[in-house]
């Protein structure tokens, strides 16, 4: 017996743990953590607005905008009795006498600068080839750049 207390003595004091048990306190706090990690890996999609916007390098300065259609208006050339008329959107003449040629005008002051205007002009069957060009010389006039013949409506 004198043996074990001699060995006692020489170098090891009986160790006391003094302090709580930690491995419970390690296994709370891994589970946290691992409650964290998947909770924040389902919430990340709600983190960004999703829109179909491009990304555009430099900004919205240097965006080009598609340009407006162009402003149609379609002149109808009708035969009544001995006199050829033009019916439009906005009015209908009694004769060619130059009616048409104001309205154009008109029309063209009040369009917008910069937006096209195509004139279609449609004459029916039996209007003469003279009142078709005295339409066509009214746009001109009214200076419409893209002027177009339309075929006559099929009957």
């Amino acid at each position: 017996m004198a043996r074990s207390t001699k060995h006692k003595s020489r170098g090891m004091h009986s160790a006391h743990h003094v302090g709580p048990n930690m491995t419970p306190m390690v296994d709370v706090v891994m589970v946290i953590l691992i409650f964290f990690m998947l909770g924040s890996s389902f919430v990340s999609p709600d983190w960004y607005l999703t829109n179909n916007t491009p990304a555009i390098k430099g900004g919205l300065s240097n965006v080009k905008t598609n340009a407006m259609p162009p402003t149609r208006i379609n002149i109808k050339l009708r035969v009544r009795g001995t006199r050829t008329i033009a019916i439009l959107p906005g009015l209908q003449t009694a004769d060619l006498s130059g009616e048409l040629a104001t309205f154009l005008t008109n029309k063209h002051k009040a369009l917008s600068k910069g937006v096209p205007v195509q004139v279609f002009i449609s004459p029916s069957n039996g209007v003469p080839y003279k009142d078709v060009i005295t339409a066509y010389s009214d746009c001109i006039q009214a200076r419409f750049k893209q002027v177009a013949f339309r075929p006559p409506p099929a009957q």
